[in-house]
């Protein structure tokens, strides 16, 4: 292929001429490029949706007591090698069900660049008494500023505080306060498993839309945990959040010969979500795959059909010296234009449609009005959608090119 003015001009000459093929074909990579931004960002909103309604009242990882052998580093696979943990072998009595040197381990997995957020948590099944009412629930313990992070209780706050809560303040569910009638600054008593009892204020009322966070889970200092479940200085286990969700599952299981605990990951506790959110994943680009697919041949048909629509005037071009080469780069050109201009189109149609969509608010299942569409517009994806549908419409004009450059202008004279 040669690309020069001469073969530019003559490109754009054909498209003016050629306007309803020219449209047509924009059309096309348009709805193309459309399609792929709307389908990849809605289906991807939803699948955060569905991960986010999973792992939004749990960590993304679970490091915590449990029987088990740990392994020496001369055992690890060479890439494994920087141990946390390195021993005699032993086992732990499932009964100790709690992390005593817990803030070596926070320290050191810190300072892992795999974890985001690391958490100490003190958790355990408590009586919440209030007046002559009993109810079980379950107390976690934590230090807020860190937990937050990991479950969002600051920004679902109904009313009081969390990230500033002090000793003696606990903070509760919307269903819970209102099963048990619980309003801002009531006194509560809290009676662990062992009979030891706790005074509390409720400092704050949450509500995050999970059943089983808004209906039997308080939240209270790490202090105030390990005193009422009679832990001491220890805690129930250290929570985990990673930057890649969904790779949880494979730092949780390299971490797990690194630790003298049990390591689970929110994959392992819901496989069955993670197999839809993959098979949804494989659809989804089958889809889009199809819809690329469909987009090559409609460029390429259109322009075939604009080669033999033009097949004297090609004659009369090689007649006057044009070369193969040349009249190849002509028809590559058109449709390079085209497939440029057609991003032009179908990304700003794409934005608006995604924009619109983010717009459209519906009640809740706790009747507070939200997004119907969890639209995140990403620019790294309108890049991609561009190069994909320019790629798309060369490779497909490049054949109609090949056709074109090999005709016989003696032939097409004769035949005109």
């Amino acid at each position: 292929m040669k690309f020069s003015y001469f073969t530019l001009s003559v490109a754009l000459r054909h498209l003016r001429y050629g306007v309803g093929q020219s449209l047509l074909t924009i059309g096309v990579v348009a709805i193309s490029v459309l399609l792929i931004v709307y389908l990849r960002t809605v289906i991807g909103g939803t699948q955060v949706r569905i991960v986010n309604n999973v792992t939004g009242v749990i960590a993304h990882i679970v490091m915590e007591p449990a029987e088990r052998t740990p392994i020496g580093a001369w055992r690890l696979p060479a890439e494994d090698r920087q141990a946390l943990y390195v021993g005699e072998t032993v086992k732990l009595p499932r009964a100790l069900d709690k992390i005593d040197d817990w803030p070596q381990w926070v320290q050191a997995l810190e300072r892992d660049p795999q974890f985001t957020v690391v958490s100490p948590v003190a958790t355990g099944n408590v009586f919440l008494f209030r007046s002559a009412r009993r109810q079980a629930v379950r107390v976690t313990g934590v230090l807020p500023d860190r937990h937050d992070r990991i479950v969002n209780i600051e920004s679902n706050l109904v009313e009081g505080r969390f990230l500033q809560l002090i000793a003696g303040e606990v903070v509760l569910g919307r269903k819970l306060a209102d099963q048990i009638g619980i309003r801002l600054r009531d006194k509560l008593r809290l009676v662990g498993p062992g009979g030891q009892a706790l005074s509390v204020t409720v400092g704050g009322i949450y509500q995050t839309g999970f059943g089983s966070l808004d209906e039997g889970q308080l939240f209270l200092t790490l202090r105030d945990a390990q005193s009422v479940l009679e832990l001491g200085s220890s805690i129930s286990n250290i929570a985990l959040r990673v930057p890649e969700i969904f790779a949880a599952e494979t730092i949780a299981e390299r971490l797990a010969v690194r630790v003298p605990f049990r390591v689970r990951s929110w994959i392992s506790d819901n496989p069955s979500i993670f197999s839809t959110l993959d098979a949804q994943n494989q659809t989804i680009n089958l889809v889009l795959i199809s819809t690329i697919v469909a987009a090559g041949f409609g460029i390429g048909s259109i322009l075939i059909m604009s080669v033999t629509g033009k097949y004297r005037e090609i004659g009369i071009l090689k007649a006057m010296g044009a070369t193969p080469p040349e009249i190849q780069s002509i028809f590559v050109i058109e449709g390079f234009l085209l497939a440029v201009l057609g991003c032009g189109v179908g990304i700003p149609a794409g934005i608006a449609l995604l924009q619109a969509l983010s717009r459209v608010r519906a009640p809740g299942p706790d009747g507070r009005i939200q997004s119907v569409f969890l639209i995140e517009i990403d620019p790294a994806l309108l890049a991609a959608a561009a190069m994909v549908a320019v790629s798309v419409g060369v490779v497909a004009a490049f054949f109609p090119a090949r056709r074109a450059a090999g005709i016989d202008p003696m032939e097409v004279i004769r035949g005109a």
